[in-house]
């Protein structure tokens, strides 16, 4: 199989989930709102309330004089969760490497699969039928995973796009710069300086992109080139621990919110797996009245015991007001590790930053995945061009 990587993806992918509940929603033009808390916006839209003139970041009153027919969605952060592991869960039953990149998006390595499906086109409607229909999903494949998301924004809903090796440069030359993973603020700089597709990009010299816009515009110069070595990374499998409270009756009050929550964190480090253990990161998961919910993820700078955990999350609830009566909680704790005494610093004396750095470094690679901190090493010393005497290592202790 010539080419080795899949893209499955599901566009508005919570207005489809919803649909997913309700399919008397497919075709009607829905609307999701943004998150509680803030003002009441478009967070995305569908293609059917698109061609009604709504817009992300209209307000809800301009959705109802442009189109009354709208359909106003509330998000549901935990129902979309727990729809889209069951479709990573499912692909992973197809390939070992499957990597989660985003709601509604998955990358597949398709690499040594050629037995079990003989052809890409087979692959991609197999991986297809992975998902309900009722999602939209389609599917690209290409020798990298950029092409590979370009190539499946690019079919039609239930279909898949192929792009050779050999085509690559060329599938991607006329595509807007909207599909670079970029920050929006770039993106508006390129578009000021006359670059709006794909081939204006890859036509600069690449010296010229980088010394403009640093890495991230080397980084995309190579992917408007077609140049992607990117590989699939599979999600990692960390070690938890989850406990659930269902409520007597539905709750509105804080109070309430942070007593159940004092139960959880008290049942979770009763566990065998939290003995003489502290966590890094705790997601909240509040289950709503009416099938809604709310979702809250708490990263800590040190491991917490109990009763640091339960002072650390009732801070951070103290100004969360639920949209909705509490009718359960789901508590999943990450980031399980051993707590370790700390030695104060005597007066006077210059405290030790060594360790400071550390646990915010350790902090930082819990909340993103990777260590987003780097250190300089030489590789050769000795050469005229100073690109190559020295080089970035990631710094992971």
């Amino acid at each position: 199989m010539t080419v080795s990587i899949a893209c499955v993806s599901i566009p508005h992918f919570a207005l489809r989930v919803e649909v997913l509940g309700r399919p008397e929603f497919d075709g009607r033009p829905l609307v999701l709102a943004t998150p509680p808390g803030g003002r009441n916006l478009v967070d995305d839209c569908t293609p059917e309330a698109v061609a009604a003139g709504i817009r992300p970041g209209l307000s809800l009153r301009e959705v109802t004089a442009l189109c009354p027919d709208a359909v106003v969605v509330q998000p549901n952060p935990v129902r979309d969760a727990a729809v889209f592991d069951r479709i990573v869960a499912r692909l992973e039953g197809l390939s070992p490497l499957v990597e989660p990149a985003a709601p509604g998006c998955c990358y597949v390595d398709l690499r040594g699969l050629d037995r079990h499906y003989g052809s890409p086109e087979r692959a991609a409607a197999r991986l297809l039928q992975a998902v309900p229909p009722l999602l939209r999903p389609r599917a690209g494949i290409a020798p990298g995973k950029f092409a590979a998301r370009v190539a499946a924004g690019q079919a039609a809903p239930g279909g898949w796009h192929i792009v050779a090796p050999e085509e690559v440069a060329t599938f991607l030359a006329d595509k807007p710069i909207d599909w670079l993973p970029l920050p929006p603020d770039m993106l508006r700089r390129l578009e000021r300086l006359g670059l709006r597709t794909m081939r204006d990009l890859a036509a600069l010299p690449a010296h010229a992109v980088q010394a403009r816009f640093g890495p991230e515009g080397r980084r995309a110069w190579e992917l408007a080139q077609g140049l992607d070595d990117d590989p699939v990374r599979p999600r990692e499998r960390a070690e938890s621990v989850v406990v659930e409270l269902s409520l007597p009756a539905p709750a509105t009050s804080r109070d309430a919110l942070l007593i159940a929550l004092r139960q959880l964190v008290t049942r979770a480090f009763a566990r065998p797996a939290l003995h003489g253990r502290g966590v890094r990161q705790a997601r909240l998961r509040a289950h709503l009245e009416g099938g809604r919910s709310w979702e809250h993820v708490a990263t800590l700078r040190e491991p917490a015991g109990r009763e640091r955990l339960i002072d650390a999350l009732g801070h951070r609830l103290q100004a969360v007001e639920l949209p909705a009566p509490l009718e359960a909680l789901t508590l999943e704790l990450t980031g399980l590790t051993a707590v370790a005494a700390h030695q104060e610093t005597l007066l006077g004396a210059r405290p030790r930053r060594a360790r400071q750095l550390i646990e915010a470094i350790r902090q930082l690679k819990q909340r993103y995945g990777t260590s987003p901190i780097y250190r300089v090493v030489e590789v050769e010393p000795w050469s005229r061009i100073p690109e190559r005497r020295r080089a970035l290592i990631s710094f992971d202790p």
